[in-house]
């Protein structure tokens, strides 16, 4: 910011680069980590009771920028009214933001779609938040391991698109802690649709 505002007009765009993969070496980070106190049981659940929108609007906030990068259009689908929740938010916002940023990277001029929704049930409700896009999608075979940790489609789609293979694997396991669960169902070349069902109070 300070080179663009002195007038310097070289210097902003490798500090970009810098600042860009500092982020991508800190997610990696992030991840690996994650993954090591979930594995060794020390990742514990912060409950809190808080409007499901507002974590919702965080998480598209966020989420714009990198949907965007490739042309691709964000659609959100939550009903103003759908309430609070009680849970841990920044476990569910990590989930989000992980399934949103997978569907933006094999996702090209298309679209991706964050539907959420309430479910009345006995005892509780039931929240359910879908990832929804028109990308590469999976084969069967492919659908077999998407949640495994360090596991990607197949060798082509680590070396084409990065990453770690972890964002996945963290997002079941947070899924699970908070009493609930993620599954994916996909098209090779249509799209796929990753949905996260919590209960809307998390003992």
């Amino acid at each position: 910011e300070d080179a663009g505002d002195d007038g310097d007009t070289r210097t902003p765009d490798d500090l970009d680069k810098v600042l860009s993969a500092a982020r991508h070496l800190l997610g990696l980070i992030n991840d690996v980590l994650d993954i090591s106190k979930i594995e060794a049981g020390k990742m514990e659940l912060y409950l809190e009771t808080f409007e499901l929108t507002k974590v919702v609007a965080e998480v598209i906030s966020t989420a714009t920028p990198l949907v965007s990068k490739k042309g691709n259009s964000l659609v959100v689908d939550c009903p103003p009214d759908i309430g609070t929740m009680h849970a841990d938010a920044t476990k569910l916002r990590q989930m989000l933001l992980n399934l949103l940023s997978n569907a933006s990277k094999f996702t090209e001029k298309g679209t991706v779609i964050l539907k959420v929704r309430r479910h009345p049930g006995d005892p509780e409700d039931n929240i359910e938040l879908a990832v929804i896009d028109s990308g590469i999608g999976m084969t069967p075979e492919q659908l077999s391991r998407p949640f495994q940790a360090f596991s990607q489609a197949d060798a082509s789609t680590a070396s084409k698109y990065g990453g770690t293979g972890l964002g996945l694997a963290i997002s079941k396991q947070f899924a699970q802690m908070m009493k609930g669960e993620i599954s994916v169902t996909s098209t090779s070349g249509v799209g796929s649709t990753f949905t996260i069902r919590l209960p809307a109070n998390v003992q």
